[in-house]
């Protein structure tokens, strides 16, 4: 398989290399999590430009991708979100809605309408929260609450995988 190729279950065992080789630093929260939503980006574009049976299976990987995503938010960043000045309730509301499209999305992979819907507010969701968020994120975080939340993430990822 090319780098360039993801599938369902390959993406785990790639991101645990790349943190291994130090090309991401498991350490920044905010790093870890941006990793996460470029990745969906990415696979979004391959999605959009493929089709037959890679387009479902692409489909398939965005599902799980999203789905474990926002559950490793919500365990581990937005549990505490009140420390940063901010409110985790209208980013809860926001997943709650985009688990209900990506549930849609699992019922219908080969529909592109409904898989595209999911992903697309997924994408209009991540961009919030970088562009609006993090910057209170970044000035109240230290070093120590962001590796420990790096962490917090990625093993809540694991164990919805």
């Amino acid at each position: 398989m090319d780098e360039g190729t993801l599938y369902p279950g390959s993406r785990r065992k790639k991101a645990t290399l790349q943190y291994k080789k130090g090309r991401l630093s498991i350490s920044d929260v905010l790093a870890t999590i941006k990793a996460d939503h470029d990745n969906v980006k990415s696979l979004f574009g391959k999605y959009k430009a493929a089709s037959g049976s890679e387009k479902t299976t692409l489909a398939m990987t965005l599902i799980t991708e999203m789905k474990a995503h926002s559950a490793a938010e919500d365990a581990s960043i937005y549990a505490d979100y009140s420390k940063f000045g901010l409110s985790a309730a209208s980013n809860k509301q926001d997943h709650a809605e985009i688990n209900k499209m990506i549930a849609d999305a699992s019922a219908a992979c080969s529909n592109e309408a409904v898989v595209t819907k999911a992903v697309t507010t997924f994408i209009a969701h991540s961009d919030e929260e970088e562009s609006q968020q993090w910057p209170a994120i970044k000035a109240k975080l230290s070093s120590s609450e962001s590796a420990t939340l790096a962490s917090q993430f990625m093993n809540a990822k694991k164990s919805v995988a």
